[in-house]
């Protein structure tokens, strides 16, 4: 079987592109082939051949490369190097031979349905093919409502999935009130690997201290969640590794996998960095997260709730207990979630419709 991914491939972002990678992996173990289709609507294509090679050229001869661009080719050598790609394209929509190179679709992981999201088109429910080839892989809608004016759009959009999943809690009760579907909740895919599966595609970083804490926020490092990592840190003895940094910006997934394992802490605002913090079974602090379109908390909100990990919220963690977290039910909960996505991938091969 042939099978294409549809998920989110323009842009840097650690998460997307490991749970890209997580997917592709988890479906290449149920035997099938994979390829995922890289999508550029309305979105900057920052894989642009032309434009790879034009910062290609200005690395080699040595000419200033921005922040921006120097994370561009970081993440295009990861890419390029763990993930098989679609010789198709989605630009303005999907190509007209798309559909008949393979024989089912998988949108997801990641926030593929994230309304306000402009990279989010019609294209990332599959509706370019038919019902039966259509499969959801714990995608995310991230927020907690639809907007109402994409309410219509969205029930048809999702109503013929033959395999459904979502990733949250929340997501699913979204779902079963827009259409009546019932869709079942799966773990990220980035659990479906284990911690040594991931150690394989670590890329050392040189590192000038041993003992650090990786800070990595994708939302506003306020002034008091910068007192309170610095306090951390002094309690544990450790330098502050800041992610998302002029200095840092360049790091690639594979390098991002290595500063979460080596870690002493983990301070994030992430969904994804602190689903590698349980991967990797490191102490973690969940800071929390409003993005300027809408809260982005469920997503957290259900990841910690599943390993009993809500005390690991800012609010709750002091200095004594920053190193305490508790993963004496992480590999249990892991593993009942991988069965769960095994039983759900198996139904590709079987024609059932599930949920």
């Amino acid at each position: 079987m042939k099978i294409g991914i549809i998920t989110i491939t323009n842009g840097e972002n650690y998460g997307n592109r490991l749970q890209n990678y997580a997917v592709q992996e988890a479906l290449k173990e149920t035997g099938a082939e994979v390829e995922t289709v890289h999508k550029v609507t309305n979105v900057f294509d920052a894989e642009n051949f032309v434009y790879l090679n034009k910062l290609r050229l200005k690395k080699l001869l040595h000419y200033h490369l921005t922040v921006e661009e120097r994370r561009r080719l970081s993440f295009y050598r990861f890419t390029k190097r763990y993930i098989k790609r679609s010789r198709y394209v989605i630009k303005d929509s999907a190509p007209e031979k798309l559909d008949s190179s393979y024989d089912c679709f998988v949108a997801g992981s990641d926030q593929v349905w994230n309304p306000y999201l402009a990279y989010v088109t019609c294209d990332n429910f599959l509706t370019f093919t038919s019902a039966e080839k259509k499969v959801a892989f714990a995608p995310s809608i991230a927020v907690e409502d639809i907007p109402e004016e994409k309410k219509k759009e969205y029930a048809a959009w999702i109503q013929d999935f033959r395999l459904l999943s979502v990733r949250e809690k929340e997501g699913a009760t979204l779902i079963y009130r827009l259409c009546g579907r019932k869709a079942e909740v799966l773990l990220d895919p980035t659990f479906y690997l284990s911690a040594s599966q991931w150690r394989r595609i670590e890329k050392r970083v040189k590192m000038r201290e041993n003992r650090y804490i990786l800070a990595y926020f994708l939302g506003e490092y306020t002034p008091e969640y910068k007192e309170r990592v610095e306090e951390f840190a002094r309690f544990a003895g450790c330098v502050v590794y800041r992610l998302q940094t002029e200095e840092h910006f360049q790091i690639a997934p594979d390098e991002f996998l290595y500063l979460v394992d080596h870690a002493s802490i983990v301070c994030t605002d992430s969904f994804h960095g602190t689903a590698f913090s349980i991967i990797f079974k490191k102490n973690f602090v969940v800071f929390r997260r409003k993005e300027a379109f809408a809260d982005m908390g469920s997503r957290l909100h259900t990841l910690l709730q599943r390993f009993d990990m809500e005390d690991r919220y800012w609010e709750r963690v002091g200095c004594n207990s920053v190193k305490d977290t508790d993963f004496c039910k992480s590999e249990a909960i892991i593993e009942e979630e991988r069965e769960k996505t095994r039983d759900f991938l198996s139904c590709i091969y079987k024609g059932e419709r599930y949920a």
